[in-house]
């Protein structure tokens, strides 16, 4: 096993950097289902760090970021913010029922606000500007002076290079640039972990680029993120740590994402790479041709 890499499902017990989250124990389970999509969890994001998850489909990625954003509740371990408790699990009733956690939407809009999110679709409101859509959480929702906020959202898009299109409606946007906006919007609530999930699944691969790119000069400024991305080398490129989810548990994990892809420490992450290699047989083909 290679420095850096563990197999096993648990937290450090010393962390030598401050953990903005921490998971612990996270259990995620749906009434009526027979198992759990998401089973004993545990896992730190020290400040400043790119936390990237991968896994095949339907492994439990999103909903894992949807929980840890309080849109999903849980049903077992506990979800904290630099240290505080912001959900704790409780497991669903005899029948399926029960609350199952915190229903969603039951945090402050303060620690709502805390966890930013941008999702595979981009969720801009078609009847606003660029410019409003960026605008309307901080004004709304922080209550921030609509001037302050504006000159913060110009910034903003003057970063990802929209400058010019802040007057423009979303459906006169790429798919990329919707996506830039997005990620802008989030921004602007100065949100201490960004979640990102597969945020380029619905781009063609001209826009994918300049999406991936804004998210690497976030990283370059020491934003914490968390992201899910099926991108194999935008994930080798980005990330700090890394970890295998597969069957909703963690199967691998590696603080050092080079030897992750060089050299997986368990058989289930070297068949997940692999799926990601191809090869022509075009020798042997021809040989067998000429035979």
């Amino acid at each position: 096993m290679t420095e850096g890499q563990t197999t096993a499902n648990q937290p450090q017990d010393e962390q030598e950097e401050r953990a903005v989250l921490t998971v612990e124990h996270l259990v995620k389970q749906y009434p009526q289902a027979q198992s759990p999509v998401l089973n004993d969890i545990s896992f730190q994001v020290p400040k400043g760090k790119v936390f990237v998850v991968l896994g095949p489909s339907g492994s439990g990625k999103s909903t894992l970021l949807r929980t840890i954003a309080g849109l999903e509740p849980i049903q077992g371990g506990r979800i904290l913010l630099d240290g505080q408790v912001v959900e704790t699990g409780h497991p669903l009733g005899k029948h399926g029922g029960g609350p199952g956690g915190l229903m969603s939407g039951s945090r402050s809009s303060d620690l709502r606000t805390r966890i930013g999110m941008v999702f595979q679709s981009y969720d801009l409101f078609p009847n606003r500007t660029v410019l409003d859509n960026v605008t309307l959480a901080p004004v709304l929702v922080q209550k921030r002076k609509r001037d302050q906020a504006r000159q913060e959202a110009l910034e903003l898009l003057d970063r990802v290079g929209l400058a010019d299109r802040r007057d423009a409606w979303p459906s006169q946007l790429s798919g990329g640039q919707r996506q830039r906006v997005a990620i802008c919007r989030a921004l602007i609530l100065h949100p201490e972990i960004m979640l990102f999930d597969e945020v380029t699944a619905a781009l063609d691969p001209e826009m994918v680029r300049e999406v991936l790119q804004v998210i690497l000069e976030l990283a370059d400024q020491g934003l914490t993120m968390m992201i899910v991305t099926h991108e194999m080398a935008f994930a080798r490129g980005i990330a700090d740590h890394i970890v295998l989810l597969d069957g909703g548990t963690l199967v691998e994990q590696s603080d050092d994402p080079e030897a992750f892809f060089t050299h997986p420490a368990t058989d289930r992450a070297q068949r997940f790479l692999s799926t990601f290699t191809y090869e022509r047989r075009r020798d042997q083909d021809q040989d067998q041709e000429s035979r």
